[in-house]
Parts: structure tokens; sequence; C-alpha cells
């Protein structure tokens, strides 16, 4: 490739799946290799489109909604659901798995058991993902405010009742600490909860160490991934030349012009072998012998990865 320059690629310290999405992947392969009949997701087990091709060349499907499950068995995603799914399922005579994140069913201990204390809630996240559906759902209506930044927080009118902040499972951990922050100047005494887990944590921190060392990141995952968006959102920010893909064929050649370092990081639903497919793309258009390097450790490669 004319001006490609590409002599090192650096994988974060941290990324690709973590242990809500292998758990779910796992209960939902195990559920399509039963011969139950019909097995369907409720919209999908994780927000990979590779990942959900792969079990539906399994035998496991996906609807939008339990109504649109006739038959048969529904899933219940990593991502989680108010419970009125649950009830909707039962009642439709459906048989229902739960492959709901234990972090994100620990939100929902969270939610409900301070509203019982009678808490008014403000969650920190995107009011229109998969998460805060069923984060939302663990409450009556009205008793938790979805807010997606700190604008939003300051239009909030506060009622007379004790406040309690609690966050999305993939929300930004430094926007988070700014909001959590003015929440408490506003809302004096508010209790704050941080229900970031730990797998975005670390996903974040490792981006926030490798992006000022490259000249150029790619972040490996799909765009209706709240997590990997984040994550190109944070590398953008330190190097500005940062990519979201969801496979390899996905990277453009003109991305690569001049750049002599290329990190790589994946979201949290993204299975290692895209990475891999990525890294070999990059390989297969360089001319020369590239570097590349995993969690630190230098692995010296050839243009074709030893191949």
């Amino acid at each position: 490739m004319k001006n490609m320059v590409l002599e090192k690629i650096i994988l974060a310290r941290h990324y690709g799946f973590c242990m809500g999405v292998k758990r779910a992947i796992k209960i939902a392969e195990e559920t399509g290799g039963k011969e139950i009949g019909t097995v369907n997701v409720i919209n999908e087990i994780v927000h990979n489109d590779s990942v959900v091709r792969q079990l539906q060349e399994q035998g496991v499907g996906s609807v939008p909604s339990v109504a649109d499950a006739r038959e048969g068995t529904v899933i219940i995603s990593a991502h989680g659901a108010p419970p009125r799914w649950f009830e909707e399922s039962q009642e439709r005579g459906l048989n229902v798995i739960d492959a709901t994140c234990p972090l994100v069913i620990r939100i929902h201990k969270i939610i409900r058991k301070l509203i019982a204390n009678n808490y008014q809630i403000i969650h920190f996240g995107d009011a229109h993902h998969d998460e805060t559906t069923g984060v939302v759902g663990q409450a009556p209506p009205g008793r938790v405010e979805v807010v997606g930044d700190i604008d939003q927080l300051r239009t909030l009118a506060t009622i007379d009742r004790p406040y309690a902040l609690t966050t999305q499972t993939t929300a930004d951990v430094s926007d988070f600490e700014s909001l959590s922050v003015e929440a408490q100047k506003l809302i004096p005494g508010i209790e704050v909860f941080n229900t970031i887990c730990n797998a975005t944590s670390r996903l974040q921190e490792a981006v926030l160490d490798l992006a000022p060392r490259v000249d150029l990141m790619l972040v490996v995952g799909s765009s209706s991934s709240a997590n990997s968006n984040r994550l190109r959102n944070i590398s953008k920010a330190i190097c500005r030349r940062a990519y979201l893909i969801n496979v390899a064929d996905s990277l453009k050649e003109e991305w690569l012009e001049e750049v002599r370092i290329i990190g790589i990081t994946a979201g949290a639903s993204t299975p290692d072998f895209l990475v891999e497919e990525v890294i070999k793309k990059l390989l297969d258009l360089s001319e020369k012998r590239v570097e590349v390097v995993r969690t630190g450790k230098k692995a010296a490669s050839s243009q074709a990865m030893d191949q």
C-alpha cells in the first residue's frame, strides 16, 4: 500500500469479552444445543453482530419483544430486562432462560432496595439502551429518572424524597465522576452508587494508557455496542484519530497513510477472532515487517503473521 509506513501494532492491556458476555453467550449456546424447540433471544444476547450471527447458525434466533415470541424458549440477554418481560413470558406459556449479567442484576437489587426505602433515583446512562430499560423497569413509573449528561441533570426538578444516583455498567468512568460531583452539589445528601462494572473500568484504563502512545486507535466492536462507542470516544479525545470497526473489512486504507504505530482495543462484547482478523488485515496491507505487541510483551511478526 502506498504511503503505508506501519511499524508497530500494540494491543491494549485489556480488551474484548467480559465475564458477563462470556456467561451469556455460553448460556445461549447451551440452550440452543438442547432439543427443546424454538429458542429466541429478546433483542440481542450481546451487542455484537458476529456473535448474533454465530448463534443464529446454531439455531438461536432473536425477536424484538416477548410479544413476537410465539412459542418455545426465550432468553433474556446479558443487558437484563424489566420484571414485566418475565411476567409476560410466563403468561404466554414461554420457557424463560435468564442470561442477565450478575453485575446488572446487582443494579436491579440496589434499585429495588432504594425504592423500598422511599428513594428517588437518578440513573446516569443511555435512555434507549437495553440495560437502561431493565433498570428503569425495576421501579414504579417516575421513580427512576435517566440522565445522559450534566446538562440533563441540572434540568431535573427535585422532590421531597431522599435521592440516590446509580449508573449504567458501561458508562464513561470520568463522566460519571464529574456528574456525581455535580449531583452532590445540586442535591446535598444524595447517595452515590458507582455501579460501573470492573471490566468497563479496565477497558477504559487500558485505552487511557495506550492512546497517547499511538498515531491511530482502532476499536473493534459493533456500532450498537455502548461500551465500544465509548472506547472510540475516549481514544479520539486523546489521539484524535480513532475509528470503530465491526470487522476487518471495515478498515479503510486511507486511514493508515503515514501511520507508524496503531493501537487496537475491543469492546466487551467483541470476540477475540475479530481482533485477530484486524491484525492480519493490517499485516497483509503492510509491505514490511511489523512488530505486534500484546499486553506489554513484544511479539515480532512478519508481514503475513508468520504464515
